[in-house]
């Protein structure tokens, strides 16, 4: 491209990176269809599952700091998650105004599933040593975070 400082679309790592993001992104979308999740739901569902293990009082601003979904969104998402009754809100421990969000039986359940199929892609998708690719990933995120 003559505006760009690239030779080849290939030497430019965001373009790679897009490109691998939205080849894993499909195959994520297609072992979700059949749980009827989209890769939102499903990330939510799996905060709010890890979260559940360490934290009493789970709400929309934790699950988007970690998640690093916007907080408009997840608080789409759960209103979304709470009808399909997947999620419900509880009456949070320390403040009476607030609510805590958990998973119900049935959105642990089908997390479970939709976990096992999730895994399975990344496995066969990210053939290579992941553990560097991780700990490449995990310091691109440390250093890019917004906080």
């Amino acid at each position: 491209m003559k505006y760009s400082t690239y030779k080849k679309r290939d030497d430019s790592t965001g373009f790679l990176f897009w490109q691998l993001s939205t080849l894993w992104q499909r195959k994520i979308k297609e072992v979700l269809t059949p749980f009827n999740l989209t890769h939102t739901q499903y990330v939510i569902l799996a905060v709010i599952e890890d979260l559940q293990e360490t934290v009493t009082d789970i709400n929309q601003k934790l699950i988007s700091d970690i998640s690093t979904i916007d907080v408009m969104t997840v608080s789409s998402t759960i209103r979304l998650l709470e009808r399909k009754k997947l999620i419900t809100r509880k009456l949070n421990t320390t403040d009476i105004r607030a609510y805590s969000i958990v998973n119900t039986k049935n959105g642990s359940n089908l997390l479970i599933k939709a976990i096992k199929e999730v895994e399975k892609v990344d496995r066969l998708f990210f053939i290579e040593d992941t553990k560097i690719f991780q700990n490449q990933l995990k310091n691109l995120i440390k250093s890019n975070r917004l906080e």
